[in-house]
């Protein structure tokens, strides 16, 4: 036993010096947090069962952390993706809030007498979501299909002509597919880190983007993810070309309205432009949820506004090539083809 504890403490201090190389603050406190927390799971005796798993999961995490600090492109987007929600149990904390509505009842059960029938709950944020091309890694969904998927047979309407022939479809079936669906599109679908306020003190006034808790009160709305953290401000910040910093601290915007802190920076050995490129492409798999009220100012709003998707202007394109930096090596291995082929030709 106490080889093996040893053997764990080994495993932690080694992820703790690869943690300590990460180039941000928030990547070293998640990760000094998150294996620590899995270190603490593998010691808890009630949790035997779980070893195994954790003790792959933390040698995985080390592995990666150690590509990343290495240099390669796969695992630090691995790494940024782990601690920015897009894979893991922080997306599923993100997610879980939008499968719900505040305020809205329940739907109607599919069958009467069973409690678990109710089809799933699209909420306004996940209707958005689910409906822009930007949020989705396949093509968006069209509305109607989150009323009636289109996997669900035609049979299923009771006044279709196949009910008609053919008898009623299961409700079981029916309540199975729906949730199929709905299981299957949010693994489709891309989760924002915030929601935004497009706020307006008057008509005509050029809407003020808006992330804190006073603007989403006043908007009706609710906080999502990392709201209030500035954790999606710093990336912006990260990913953004020098130049184009500074030109926008000239100009005093902000999410939050408040004044322009320091611009934050890399503090890693690894060369900044590699840096900012893969927080450009993290970006690209960040949405932005903007929320524009109804009305053209505060005093005019009367009814509930509506959600868009968009991206960062920072992000890079999806599905561009990321051409590689051929090396000395690279470089000889082109001059002398090019040689040969010059000579064959001849």
């Amino acid at each position: 036993m106490n080889g093996h504890v040893t053997a764990i403490f080994s495993l932690y201090r080694s992820c703790l010096r690869q943690i300590r190389r990460l180039p941000t603050e928030y990547l070293r406190l998640f990760f000094r947090l998150k294996v620590g927390d899995d270190v603490r799971a593998i010691l808890d005796p009630r949790l035997q069962h779980l070893q195994p798993t954790k003790i792959r999961r933390v040698r995985k995490d080390l592995r990666k952390l150690e590509g990343a600090n290495a240099g390669y492109a796969k695992c630090f987007s691995y790494v940024l993706d782990t601690a920015y929600g897009r894979r893991g149990p922080l997306r599923w904390e993100i997610l879980d809030p939008l499968r719900s509505e505040p305020g809205v009842p329940l739907p109607p059960r599919i069958i009467p007498a069973v409690e678990s029938s109710r089809p799933p709950v699209y909420s306004k944020e996940m209707q958005a979501l689910m409906t822009t091309d930007s949020s989705r890694t396949t093509r968006a969904l069209q509305p109607a299909a989150l009323l009636n998927p289109p996997i669900l047979p035609a049979r299923a309407d009771p006044n279709s002509p196949e009910a008609l022939a053919l008898g009623p479809f299961s409700k079981r079936r029916e309540v199975n597919i729906r949730w199929r669906f709905f299981q299957q599109e949010l693994q489709k679908t891309l989760m924002p880190l915030q929601v935004v306020v497009e706020d307006r003190l008057q008509s005509g006034d050029p809407p003020t983007p808006k992330t804190d808790e006073a603007s989403l009160a006043r908007a009706g709305i609710r906080s999502i993810g990392l709201q209030h953290s500035g954790v999606f401000e710093e990336l912006e910040a990260l990913a953004a070309i020098p130049n184009k910093t500074r030109h926008s601290s000239k100009d005093g915007a902000s999410h939050d309205g408040s004044a322009q802190s320091p611009s934050p920076s890399f503090s890693s050995h690894l060369p900044e432009r590699f840096l900012r490129r893969r927080c450009q492409q993290l970006l690209s798999r960040i949405p932005v949820l903007v929320y524009k009220p109804s009305g053209a100012s505060r005093k005019e709003r009367t009814a509930m506004g509506k959600f868009q998707v968009t991206v960062s202007p920072h992000a890079a394109r999806r599905g561009t090539i990321v051409h590689r930096t051929a090396s000395e090596a690279d470089l000889a291995w082109i001059q002398c083809a090019e040689e040969l082929g010059s000579r064959t030709s001849t």
